[in-house]
């Protein structure tokens, strides 16, 4: 039988080891759920996120962006982010929901005013929804608070080249140009600088620039088409009617309804320039079949 004092000694070590015990639980509970830990998971999934938006996902490959998007859902449902807003609005982008994407970006903007980043994605976005003067703002924004890129000069001339804003929108591509590291993407704004040329009856230099573009090694076929059918407009309008067939005939193979149209009626003219009466009139009935003149509805 235990003595008093034993059993007192007895107690003080139980009452020791349970303190020891608790201690130690205290310890290992906050090394593994301790608030740093906790933000440095989460810094690592939306890094893993990133990661995988750098591949070239899109809505065709539904599978691998709904994971995606829903891991953005419950990681903004904890606490919304600027830089998870526009994680996701880029997921909804590649998906088509523009309307989804733009939500996310005015949340990203309204938590983070200064993002260039923000501005310059919202940019692309309303450009693509056809909103060009909400782009033409998000560009100037971000250049306003020194986003100096090549993209957002060219991005800028694009929403001012849709506004038939033509004289800024060589001004931002020629800008652009100068700001361009990639030599061999320079083609994209000589192309847009050509049609903005021509737009303005710039004829000699828009000739200059889709030159340039043609002699571009591996150029898209979509491209070559436009700068074909830019060059074969200037060259017509500029009396050189041999020349202005040439590049016609090269950029009709890759267009279809009212462009096409267009362009036989140029092909036309320039064919009766040249007293070839015959290839006139084929061109011109061809063109007539695509709708043109476009005659004009009650």
């Amino acid at each position: 039988m235990l003595e008093p004092n034993q059993f007192e000694v007895k107690e003080k070590t139980l009452s020791l080891k349970r303190n020891l015990a608790i201690s130690l639980l205290a310890y290992l509970t906050n090394a593994c759920y301790s608030p740093a830990l906790a933000i440095d998971n989460r810094q690592a999934e939306i890094t893993s996120i990133e990661l995988q938006l750098k591949k070239d996902i899109d809505a065709d490959k539904t599978s691998e962006l709904e994971p995606v998007k829903r891991q953005l859902d419950a990681l903004i449902a904890t606490k919304g982010e600027a830089q998870l807003y526009l994680l996701r609005a880029d997921v909804k982008y590649r998906m088509y929901d523009l309307k989804g994407a733009l939500s996310d970006y005015d949340q990203a903007i309204s938590l983070q005013p200064k993002s260039t980043k923000a501005y310059m994605q919202r940019g692309t976005a309303n450009c693509v929804g056809e909103n060009y003067e909400a782009a033409l703002n998000d560009f100037n924004t971000a250049i306003s608070l020194g986003e100096t890129s090549a993209d957002a000069y060219r991005n800028r001339a694009g929403a001012e080249e849709q506004l038939g804003k033509k004289e800024e929108a060589i001004a931002d591509l020629t800008k652009a140009l100068s700001l361009e590291k990639d030599k061999e993407r320079q083609w994209q704004e000589k192309l847009m600088r050509g049609r903005c040329y021509f737009a303005t009856k710039q004829f000699e230099q828009a000739i200059k620039d889709t030159s340039a573009v043609i002699a571009v090694a591996q150029l898209p076929e979509d491209a070559a088409v436009d700068a074909y059918k830019v060059r074969g407009s200037s060259l017509f309008f500029s009396a050189k009617y041999p020349e202005a067939v040439t590049d016609l005939t090269a950029a009709l193979k890759g267009l279809d309804g009212k462009s096409k149209a267009g362009c036989l009626v140029l092909r036309s003219m320039s064919y009766l320039k040249l007293n070839d009466k015959a290839k006139a009139e084929a061109d011109m009935e061809e063109a007539k079949a695509l709708g043109f003149p476009q005659r004009k509805t009650q």
